[in-house]
């Protein structure tokens, strides 16, 4: 096999026309395409991998955020943050989170699993409580009950079985509370256990007087219980008829009795028990769509084969520039490829591990001042951190950029240099067009970007153009 002389020119037949340029940009371009359809193939390969490595930065910036927020949550209910909660949020990344129970639920799941256990508790989560009622609801409650005024004759009636069911001690405490113009906390606690006591009479809800409201024959307070299709109250009462359960008939009892004083009586509802539970912190990608999934799949592929085939696109770039060269300029191909991938790796890189955590520090921080969760969706997500690097790498082409352009005499190095403040004025405007909107990742471009302007004004002085007497002369290049 015969070997090329290291001394051999490699483009000694590149001064080609116009035609033959645009035969060789051709051939560039082709070769290009088929060298990023070869490295997409692998990037699909790769595909997977590429997006757990490229959802670590969200998933850290998130999960900083939710330690953050779970932080002020314990400063806010404790007043300060106490010294055990460190190891939760910071170690083992856990935030707390604020969860209603349904006590008797809980009773009742704990002893399905355990007969024995609470067993010597009564829990009666279905009850009145103070903070149904204000003063002025209490004392118009009673001048209505104790004097037995309503609107029509069942409300009456039902007014009348109610009071019949006190004892003679409660009913004069009823008829001396509705002569009061205040009600104090005492009195408003022993109303409360007059109510609840009447949650006990299971007369309440077997009585014909209370009929009517449990069939649903006329409008009331209840229908919020109750649709075309079932009626809630019959199905308790229906159901206490086949096996009584105190729980189920104090529950029904206090719907009824709320029906009976009307408007006095607001906000039936569970007793529910706040409890806090430690979840992880860790951010869980989210999709919305069946085929959100493989788009996912098919960009990441995508990219990750454009930066595997970029080695060979910049050759070919390259190729197609060397082949308008003189041949004593088509040597600095090889001094400049290096370079220019070397550029733009490190635009990549730079993006990747040093930009992203800080412009989602910095995005979330808004979320936290005005109290909103992000939940992000992973497809907005690679979107933007699958592109972005890219255009940093790109961008970090400027200093080639900018020999190329003064090889070809369109601008001086002269005019690079006395214009440096326009140009950082320019840099700043494109990173802003480049980058989010938001001012770190604009900065955190325009830096470099500026550093990478002066390198490429000391490339255009070291590497004057060669001049007519060199070309005449190429052994005296």
């Amino acid at each position: 096999m015969s070997t090329r002389n290291q001394n051999d020119d490699l483009f000694q037949e590149s001064r080609m026309s116009f035609g033959e340029h645009l035969e060789e940009l051709r051939v560039v371009l082709i070769r290009s395409l088929a060298g990023v359809a070869v490295g997409c193939v692998f990037g699909f390969l790769f595909a997977e991998k590429v997006v757990h490595i490229l959802q670590g930065p969200l998933e850290n910036a998130l999960t900083a955020f939710y330690v953050n927020e779970g932080k002020e949550k314990l400063r806010e209910e404790h007043g300060y943050l106490a010294p055990e909660y460190s190891n939760l949020l910071e170690d083992q990344e856990k935030i707390p989170e604020r969860l209603l129970v349904d006590p008797g639920d809980l009773v009742a799941a704990l002893r399905s699993v355990s007969p024995d256990f609470l067993n010597n508790i009564s829990l009666k989560p279905y009850r009145f409580n103070d903070g149904q009622f204000d003063t002025g609801n209490v004392l118009e409650l009673c001048k209505r009950w104790s004097s037995l005024q309503a609107e029509d004759d069942d409300q009456r009636s039902r007014l009348q079985l109610l009071w019949n069911l006190l004892d003679a001690e409660q009913q004069l405490f009823l008829q001396s509370l509705s002569q009061k113009n205040e009600v104090s906390n005492a009195d408003l606690q022993q109303f409360v256990r007059i109510l609840n006591f009447l949650l006990t009479k299971r007369e309440i809800n077997e009585s014909p007087e209370f009929e009517p409201v449990i069939n649903n024959t006329n409008k009331s307070i209840t229908d919020v219980l109750q649709s075309d299709k079932e009626n809630a109250l019959l199905e308790m009462k229906q159901q206490l008829g086949l096996e009584f359960d105190p729980d189920l008939s104090q529950r029904l009892n206090r719907l009824l009795i709320a029906e009976a004083f009307g408007d006095a009586v607001t906000d039936v509802q569970l007793d529910m028990v706040p409890i806090t539970v430690w979840k992880s912190a860790r951010f869980q990608s989210q999709s919305l769509g069946a085929t959100e999934t493989f788009m996912i799949w098919l960009k990441a592929g995508i990219v990750t084969g454009l930066v595997f085939a970029s080695p060979w696109v910049f050759f070919q770039i390259w190729s197609f520039v060397a082949a308008g060269l003189y041949p004593t300029e088509q040597r600095y191909v090889y001094f400049f490829l290096p370079i220019s991938l070397t550029l733009f790796f490190s635009g990549v890189f730079l993006a990747f591990f040093f930009v992203f955590e800080p412009v989602l520090d910095f995005l979330f921080s808004f979320n936290a001042r005005m109290g909103i969760s992000p939940q992000p969706r992973i497809n907005d997500w690679l979107s933007f951190v699958m592109f972005l690097p890219l255009g940093f790498g790109i961008a970090f082409q400027l200093p080639l950029v900018m020999l190329f352009i003064n090889r070809i005499e369109l601008v001086s190095v002269e005019a690079f240099t006395s214009s440096w403040r326009v140009a950082v004025v320019a840099i700043f405007g494109l990173s802003m067009l480049l980058t989010p909107a938001d001012p770190v990742s604009m900065i955190m471009l325009a830096i470099p970007l500026t550093g990478l302007y002066f390198l490429g004004i000391f490339l255009c002085k070291k590497l004057n153009k060669p001049s007519a007497s060199a070309y005449a002369n190429p052994q005296n290049v």
